[in-house]
């Protein structure tokens, strides 16, 4: 169940340090973070706005106006109680944006180089790299780097996807049904290079010389995620790796996973041409029970920064955020994300870019006829005061009258000339509410299918479409879908078990979806000794080399 966290009197009782909100305005003066100094406050975006923040083990919902965190609320699923509560939030604000922001691990980073083209073609030999090298369903995008100084002066540059999960899936067609305007999808780790920059201006490290080092290694304990960290090399990321936290909850052994995961990464980071010679810089968010718990003495580095969420808030100038007690830095991020002016990736889908120009589309024409029927208002209120001045004459009143008349019929022939269908206005309204009923979703089909495909069972991919009625002049008439399932059968490593064994799930299919025909489209020819697996290295999916392609079954709807 979802804990929602609203303005409170500060006499109440705060039901969860972890989400409860602070009042944002305290009758008390704040203490600034040890070392900080007056610097120029740091830009935000004015209005209002949510942004959800998603990982693994949950969500957080957060509502902001300027710079002031008005709200949040934290979901541990997405079950459809807890989205339910998430709806009347949003609700409350339909005028506001929303943006995601994902940390979860379903992420893959890679670094390419191109050769020396011009600037102008890079960008399409990037957005080709990202359709060959990620499937169609991912969410992808790329990171340019710069170039080699040196040498051939080639193109550096960082892909980035985010595998559409039933994790993520399910938060996507949640958020694509909300009336709330969509704005993008932004991932923790690299907008952590703003979040990064901001802290340094805060602290007022320059901009031009800084501290001297070449490195940067962020560190953040998240509730929704665990121990994110991102290294950034001369300011941008070229590493990020999320951990969970391993034994007892307690104070020390948080900073114990904490130091072993840093001195881990930075053993990692050597291969990457790192040197102590370079210098390093490190920021980590934790609690104020294990702030004094992290051993600098371990690390060799240029400056070394344990901080509070409570802290970090400060420094960004963000307010309501958070409170001394907080545990964790989901909420300091999130709002970091939300409230700054620049970012340095955003990530979209199909499906919200479409929604994306449907909603500038209707807001041009609404606007449109707004003043088309403003103007007839106008003019109709000086023919109807022309009309009453002139009744005064008795004599001329007929006359008048039959005069205005002909105007008025003359000015409708001018809006029909125009091509200006003021009263169609209306109807395209409705038809945009008629689109958004028949919007065709696979969520009905995916819980009668999973009735079937049980574990072991494995299903690693879901693909869909909707048939186009619109070309054959009938565009009302029900849509038709097509499913497309990859699957995999742990275990089965001989043919003939694979036979006994798809005979008997194609039996159990038919008879629970009588209205689609379903049939095999792709079947492996051959197993390997390992059977069909996958396995985890960090972040990375990496499929064994021989390995069997999926099986793939098709439904399409009768």
């Amino acid at each position: 169940m979802a804990l929602t966290l609203k303005k409170r009197a500060a006499k109440e009782k705060v039901v969860d340090d972890e989400v409860a909100e602070n009042p944002a305005r305290s009758k008390t003066k704040e203490k600034k973070p040890k070392g900080q100094r007056k610097i120029k406050a740091r830009k935000c975006l004015r209005g209002s706005r949510f942004i959800l923040f998603i990982g693994d083990e949950g969500a957080i919902l957060l509502y902001i106006k300027n710079n002031t965190v008005i709200s949040r609320q934290f979901v541990p699923d997405a079950s459809e109680q807890n989205l339910e509560e998430l709806r009347a939030s949003l609700n409350l604000d339909t005028k506001a944006t929303i943006t995601l922001a994902i940390d979860s691990m379903d992420q893959t980073y890679m670094q390419q180089t191109l050769p020396p083209v011009s600037s102008m073609s890079v960008k399409k030999l990037i957005d080709r790299r990202l359709q060959r090298d990620f499937a169609p369903t991912d969410i992808k995008g790329a990171i340019l780097l710069g170039r080699e100084k040196s040498g051939r002066k080639d193109w550096n540059f960082l892909m980035i996807s985010i595998e559409r999960s039933r994790h993520i899936s399910m938060w996507l067609d949640f958020t694509l049904l909300l009336p709330n305007r969509f704005k993008g999808i932004y991932l923790v780790a690299v907008e952590t290079e703003i979040v990064v920059k901001d802290i340094e201006a805060a602290m007022g490290v320059p901009k031009k010389t800084g501290t001297g080092a070449e490195w940067k290694f962020f560190v953040s304990h998240n509730k929704v995620g665990g121990f994110r960290q991102v290294v950034l090399h001369n300011g941008r990321i070229i590493f990020t790796r999320m951990s969970q936290p391993i034994g007892e909850s307690t104070p020390e052994v948080i900073a114990g996973n904490i130091e072993q995961e840093m001195q881990s990464t930075i053993e990692y980071m050597k291969r990457l041409t790192f040197s102590t010679a370079a210098g390093l810089d490190v920021y980590i968010v934790v609690s104020s029970t294990i702030q004094p718990l992290i051993d600098k003495s371990k690390f060799t580095t240029n400056t070394f920064h344990v901080m509070t969420p409570f802290e970090i808030a400060q420094y960004l100038g963000i307010e309501g955020a958070t409170q001394p007690s907080d545990q964790f830095g989901d909420v300091i991020l999130a709002a970091s994300i939300a409230t700054s002016p620049k970012h340095v990736l955003t990530l979209t889908t199909p499906e919200f870019k479409k929604f994306d120009r449907m909603f500038t589309l209707f807001r041009s024409q609404r606007f449109l006829g707004g003043l088309i029927i403003l103007g007839l208002l106008g003019y109709s209120g000086t023919i109807a005061s022309d009309i009453y001045t002139k009744s005064i004459d008795a004599d001329d009143l007929e006359h008048n009258q039959s005069l205005k008349i002909r105007n008025l019929n003359d000015l409708h022939d001018e809006i029909k000339a125009s091509n200006l269908d003021v009263e169609k206005i209306g109807d395209l309204m409705d038809q945009y509410q008629l689109l958004l009923k028949q919007c065709v979703l696979p969520f009905s089909f995916i819980n009668r299918v999973q009735t079937v495909l049980r574990p072991p069972i494995v299903i690693r991919q879901i693909a869909w479409s909707v048939d186009d009625k619109t070309g054959e002049g009938n565009a009302l008439a029900p849509h038709k879908m097509t499913v497309i399932l990859y699957l995999r059968f742990p275990g089965v490593t001989e043919p003939d078990t694979f036979k006994v064994l798809s005979k008997q799930l194609m039996a159990s299919l038919k008879g629970a979806l009588k209205e689609f025909d379903i049939k095999f489209t792709r079947i492996p020819q051959q197993y390997t000794e390992e059977g069909l697996s996958v396995t985890f290295d960090k972040d990375v999916l990496i499929q064994k080399k021989g390995e069997p392609p999926d099986v793939v079954m098709t439904f399409t709807e009768l």
